[in-house]
């Protein structure tokens, strides 16, 4: 073989082997990234599957809440009378002079007259 060629085709191993360590390099790298991936997706699967458990006993408590909370509401009340009552115990204006006003701490004539509250209790 001619010299000229022997050292062409060495030039060329030599970068080749610079390539596949550079290659190699970018893998490992890349494996790790994807180790680390893995375990995030893992965590937040956990996580995903503990939230919707919490969230599943949650809305249990408040179905539950709100089955007592209907057990606890004036029988003969209509719903929307219920509801009216609900916003003034709440603290609010039901009549149409200060609707959704917060009250002060004494009663409203107005929103009692519109209550009716002889009849409610």
């Amino acid at each position: 073989m001619e010299p000229n060629k022997t050292k062409e085709i060495s030039a060329q191993m030599d970068t080749m082997q610079e390539q596949l360590q550079t290659m190699l390099s970018q893998l490992e790298a890349l494996n790790a990234a994807w180790g680390e991936l893995v375990i995030n997706n893992q965590d937040l699967q956990t996580e995903n599957h503990y939230l919707r458990e919490r969230v599943q006993a949650l809305s249990e408590e408040l179905n539950q809440s709100e089955q007592a909370t209907h057990k606890e509401e004036t029988p003969g009340m209509s719903p929307a009378l219920q509801n009216l009552w609900n916003i003034y115990e709440d603290g609010y204006h039901i009549c149409n002079i200060s609707y959704g006003q917060r009250r002060q701490k004494e009663d409203c004539v107005f929103c009692l007259k519109l209550l009716d509250r002889e009849e409610v209790h």
